[in-house]
């Protein structure tokens, strides 16, 4: 069944179906892939599930927009897809770090009014955990990514950010998932320059008053600079055609 789900929403993601289009029947379904009828009505039912399609009384399975109605789930298949359907999981994953730049930046700005009002201790505590990794050349990517990561969501959650906390998490799930994210990240810079940034702001944190507008700057200019080399990294990564609109673009966040 899982099998018959990934090559539909391959399909879907590749678009050899396109959005409003009528998936083949169950019956189809069960023939093309030389399964019973009831796994071929399963396999559609996951492929709802997922968003990939949904289901209309007396028609069958219609095709979802997924620019429209795409979600984590969604998301997910098409970055395993990423080498197969490159261009679109560059776009995605240059929107997902578009996401997480922002929340980043805002994230600063606020720390930055009033440094000392929040308790870095657990976010100081994760970074920690993370040098260790960080330092480790034999350390796996995957699992300095995860833990450079929780680094981030200690320090949202310090700043009393749920709404943004979830939106880092979803992009999260997804980064951690993707090998090529992982080398992504760190090609432009290893980890021990991610270490070097964290340590900076560890320092800030212990500035009286607010912070000078000058190492805010500094560290906005890096942020950007940085991710815009880690979705170019990615889209080489998985062989998509370059396109001027990768980087990360400017934005007010004061």
């Amino acid at each position: 069944m899982d099998d018959i789900t990934e090559q539909l929403a391959y399909r879907i993601a590749a678009g050899v179906y396109q959005p409003g289009d009528l998936l083949p029947s169950v019956r189809q379904v069960a023939t093309d892939f030389n399964t019973s009828t009831p796994t071929a009505n399963s396999a559609l039912g996951r492929l709802a599930a997922l968003g990939f399609v949904e289901t209309r009384r007396g028609l069958g399975y219609l095709v979802r927009d997924l620019n429209l109605y795409g979600g984590i789930d969604t998301w997910r298949y098409i970055f395993r897809f990423a080498h197969r359907v490159p261009d679109r999981a560059a776009k995605l994953f240059s929107d997902l770090i578009d996401i997480e730049v922002q929340l980043l930046l805002q994230a600063i700005h606020i720390f930055a009014v009033a440094p000392r009002r929040y308790d870095l201790s657990r976010a100081i505590h994760a970074a920690d955990r993370f040098e260790l990794l960080a330092t480790n050349e034999k350390a796996d990517r995957t699992d300095v990514l995860t833990a450079e990561l929780h680094v981030l969501r200690c320090c949202f959650a310090a700043l009393g950010k749920p709404g943004f906390l979830s939106l880092f998490n979803t992009a999260g799930e997804i980064f951690i998932s993707t090998p090529e994210v992982s080398r992504a990240f760190y090609e432009p810079l290893d980890p021990e320059g991610h270490l070097l940034l964290m340590r900076k702001l560890q320092e800030l944190s212990k500035t009286e008053g607010p912070i000078e507008i000058l190492d805010i700057d500094l560290v906005e200019l890096m942020i950007r600079e940085y991710h815009n080399q880690v979705v170019q990294t990615f889209a080489e990564l998985v062989g998509a055609k370059p396109t001027a609109t990768a980087a990360v673009p400017e934005a007010n966040t004061r």
